[in-house]
């Protein structure tokens, strides 16, 4: 099997397993930094284990693969957090409706 669909499943499982175990995780940007990087050393490890010929090649995809999702997230996220919940009224500097 190729070692770049190996990397990146790897890479997947892992942040899956660490989104289950360790969910604080996600909620900085330290700890995204932390999640991707165990997920992208795990991915690479087991890309080279597949195919170690090609195992730099597979460490480079397997690492924009990771930088993807963390961008990704983090957009989605601003995308997400930025409207107010409906029901909600007010808020600084609005006047609620009487």
């Amino acid at each position: 099997m190729d070692g770049r669909i190996v990397g990146t499943i790897t890479a997947t499982v892992a942040l899956i397993v660490l989104g289950v175990v360790a969910l604080g995780l996600y909620t900085s940007l330290a700890g995204l930094l932390i999640a991707g990087s165990i997920a992208a050393i795990a991915g690479a490890a087991a890309g080279a284990l597949a195919e170690p010929a090609r195992s730099g090649r597979n460490a480079a995809v397997v690492a924009g693969y990771i930088a993807i999702l963390i961008l990704a997230y983090m957009l989605i996220g601003q995308a997400v957090g930025r409207y107010a919940p409906p029901g909600s009224r007010g808020g600084p500097g609005v006047t609620p409706p009487p």
